[in-house]
């Protein structure tokens, strides 16, 4: 667990017992960030927030459906970031955070084993360097918030730049090897998909929850008031965020129709060959089948040169099928 006290003079880290003094003041605001089994932490924290039983059973849980709920007196959210995992897979950042007016508590966890410790605490790492580098001083424990969630918009981008790029990447490599070589490519693909898949319901289901929280700061006074300006950006973020995606798989739709067009192409000139081939055959199928009637009077049976005779035919026959065929672009 770690509690600073941000002011604008400055972030200094403070102990747990000197955690309601430091409130006591006028000048600033405190930020507690904790794991999910931090159990001291959690008692900080129903002591300090009056928060309902079901967001702090949220804490405990990892769910793809996030949440954000506004109170009187304080707001609380549940929603997702998304960090590549050992595996190279995606997987959720569940982030729980509790505000009021002076208080922030950001929850991580529970995470998948497949991140690590350094990956899963990335987007909040990155805010806390922002805040020691002296980068910029949030005024309030909700700009502080909309930081955060600005950095793990910021992430979900960085996801979708990476997914473009290889998207072309696999295109270039689609259209320059050999089609049936290139099936090895159907799991990069499909990896892709996926990913842009995860990235987009997750920015789709953000996007929701702010335009509903906006509806409720609208239409309800009794609630804690917050800067409606920077929900909106961070709304219209998401919003971008997710007509980005939803381009990005329409290309990499483009570009798998495009490898499903160029194997079935190859199969059919695969096809195309062994009727040619087959074709021939039966030609020749067709001059044996002939000589090969158990007939007594048959043209040339006892023919000194009528095996030779048959074999040139077959050849001629044979050579003039295969011209045919290549002049046709089947061979």
């Amino acid at each position: 667990m770690e509690i600073c006290w941000i002011t604008q003079a400055g972030v200094r880290t403070v102990p747990v017992d000197a955690v309601k003094e430091v409130l006591a003041g006028d000048d600033g605001f405190l930020w507690v960030d904790l794991d999910h089994s931090d159990e001291s932490g959690m008692v900080l924290l129903s002591e300090l927030i009056n928060a309902r039983p079901r967001d702090l059973e949220q804490c405990h849980t990892r769910s793809p459906v996030p949440k954000l709920y506004a109170y009187p007196d304080h707001h609380f959210s549940a929603i997702n970031g998304l960090a590549r995992g050992t595996n190279d897979r995606l997987y959720f950042q569940p982030l729980k955070s509790f505000m009021t007016t002076r208080l922030l508590f950001t929850v991580l966890g529970p995470t998948s084993t497949a991140l690590s410790r350094e990956t899963a605490h990335r987007d909040l790492a990155a805010v806390r360097r922002q805040l020691d580098d002296g980068d910029f001083l949030p005024r309030s424990s909700f700009e502080l918030m909309i930081t955060i969630r600005s950095e793990i918009l910021h992430a979900h981008e960085d996801l979708v730049t990476a997914a473009a790029a290889r998207i072309g990447q696999l295109e270039q490599s689609i259209m320059q090897r050999d089609p049936v070589g290139a099936e090895a490519l159907l799991g990069d693909l499909f990896g892709l998909r996926h990913d842009l898949q995860t990235i987009r319901t997750n920015a789709a289901q953000t996007h929701e929850l702010y335009v509903h929280l906006l509806e409720q700061l609208g239409n309800q006074d009794t609630l804690m008031r917050v800067d409606i300006r920077r929900l909106t950006e961070l709304r219209q973020g998401f919003s971008l965020l997710k007509n980005t995606t939803d381009l990005e798989r329409e290309y990499l739709q483009e570009v798998l129709d495009l490898f499903q067009t160029r194997v079935s192409t190859e199969l059919n000139r695969f096809v195309r060959k062994i009727t040619a081939w087959g074709t021939i055959g039966i030609a020749w199928t067709v001059i044996t089948g002939t000589y090969g009637m158990n007939f007594e009077k048959m043209p040339e049976l006892h023919w000194y040169y009528g095996y030779p005779a048959a074999v040139g035919l077959m050849l001629v026959v044979g050579v003039v099928l295969a011209t045919m065929f290549r002049r046709q672009g089947w061979l």
